[in-house]
């Protein structure tokens, strides 16, 4: 597939290609959301990030590090709630850089990405819920029922430091979600934490945890503490 590359209109070095009727309204979609997550996660540049869609291996969205390439799959590019969702889970992963070293704590990596999707999403609701628009009002809860549905269907189960849990298993994910996502809430700057993750070599989630938490700020230790908390 041809993608011609443009840059985005207000951030430099991030460039996109969209293959949608509607382009103007896909990149004020993904360029609100890339500044907000810059905010959140302390980003303040990039490294000639692409965001093309649609992905040429597949339906799925992915990223790919070694070439700073985003791919969506959204087909008509007007579904706001799916851009949302599907760009924040891969801004994600692009944050934390190379991501989690040891590959048995991928899942954590996966569902903080997963994580970002909800929060982000339930962000953007708060954003119209609060707005003088009568139009965006009646718009959000769209937004809002697109979370918390994906997150009413994971079923419970016990979360474990010394278990390694399969990295795609969604149903994990989606619960780890559940769990973590109020903690978030509470302390959104937390986000800026999330990207040295990459640096932490660790065996398990809890000497992960312990070591980010060691890493992390003052005001966030308690935070992290928070989400130990929900291991066993």
């Amino acid at each position: 597939m041809n993608f011609e590359l443009k840059e985005f209109t207000n951030i430099p070095n991030c460039y996109h290609s969209f293959n949608v009727v509607n382009d103007s309204q896909f990149e004020s979609t993904c360029e609100n959301l890339i500044k907000e997550m810059s905010f959140f996660f302390k980003q303040a540049s990039f490294e000639e990030l692409k965001i093309l869609n649609p992905n040429p291996s597949g339906n799925f969205p992915q990223y790919l590090s070694s070439d700073n390439i985003i791919y969506l799959t959204v087909k008509d590019g007007i579904r706001e709630s799916q851009i949302i969702y599907q760009l924040a889970h891969e801004l994600c992963h692009y944050f934390i850089k190379k991501g989690i070293k040891n590959d048995e704590l991928k899942y954590f990596e996966e569902s903080l990405c997963e994580l970002s999707s909800h929060f982000f999403l339930r962000n953007k609701t708060t954003y119209y819920l609060n707005s003088r628009f009568r139009n965006l009002v009646e718009y959000a809860p769209v937004l809002s029922d697109y979370s918390s549905d994906a997150l009413a269907s994971a079923t419970e189960f016990e979360l474990s430091f010394s278990t390694s849990y399969d990295r795609y298993d969604r149903n994990n994910n989606k619960h780890i979600v559940k769990l973590i996502l109020p903690i978030f809430e509470k302390t959104p700057s937390l986000w800026s934490e999330v990207p040295k993750l990459a640096d932490i070599e660790a065996s398990t989630i809890g000497k992960l945890l312990d070591l980010w938490k060691n890493k992390a700020t003052a005001e966030h230790k308690k935070a992290i503490q928070e989400i130990q908390n929900i291991f066993k």
